[in-house]
């Protein structure tokens, strides 16, 4: 997945309230593009199979929310590891841990969000 895939996935994944559909027009806003950008994200997101879409309302299914919440389990721990060793600015580390999840392959990310998961990821410094 891109970085601007995930960014689109995060966003409608923030303004859902317990799985509640949101409006591509309010996607949009958030990430402060237009709504032909949003669209066209979306569509993408939903030909991958995250995301169902109707009219202009858009849900994540199951496998939109799995993969995502690999993706959160690694940025989290990234970016807390970048601010905390590396006097990173907290803004900066987000950032850079969703761009660097982004590089790795779809084994990579699974392997390492269930490394992080699994509790081995505390003792790593």
């Amino acid at each position: 997945m891109s970085s601007s895939e995930l960014r689109y996935l995060i966003a409608a994944n923030t303004l859902a309230a317990n799985g509640a559909a949101v409006k591509q027009k309010d996607i949009a806003a958030k990430l402060g593009v237009s709504k032909v950008s949003a669209y066209n994200a979306v569509e993408r997101l939903r030909d991958k199979g995250y995301i169902e879409k109707t009219e202009r309302l858009v849900t994540l299914t199951e496998e939109g929310l799995r993969i995502l919440g690999e993706y959160l389990t690694i940025i989290r721990f990234i970016s807390t590891h970048l601010s905390l060793h590396c006097g990173t600015s907290p803004e900066q580390a987000y950032e850079d841990a969703l761009n660097v999840s982004c590089a790795f392959s779809d084994a990579t990310r699974n392997g390492v969000a269930n490394f992080i998961r699994s509790g081995m990821g505390r003792g790593v410094s």
